[in-house]
């Protein structure tokens, strides 16, 4: 990369999307964020009750020409902006709404 190009996700990444989403479909909650490197991060929280245990699993965001994505094993996972009421979708996660 040229010294003088910035990096694609730090220039195209939506800052709304930043903080705090609340899954309307009974998903992880995530929360995604941007770390001291620069990059932007996911964060999914689920609680599973029975156990009384709390799970949580941290993606990096990237970028491509389509958009934004994690990758989640082999399989990539599209972030779309979403129209109100919710605000962000998740493919094969669902629809979230900013908290």
């Amino acid at each position: 990369m040229n010294t003088n190009e910035e990096d694609p996700i730090t220039t195209n990444f939506p800052p709304s999307w930043l903080g705090g989403w609340e899954s309307v479909n009974g998903n992880s909650d995530i929360y995604i964020f941007q770390g001291v490197d620069g990059n932007y991060y996911l964060l999914a929280c689920s609680y599973d009750k029975e156990s009384e245990r709390g799970c949580f699993s941290c993606y990096e965001i990237e970028q491509d020409e389509e958009g934004c994505y994690i990758r989640k094993g082999i399989k990539y996972v599209r972030l779309l902006p979403e129209e109100k009421p919710y605000g962000l979708h998740i493919s094969g996660w669902g629809s979230y709404m900013k908290t």
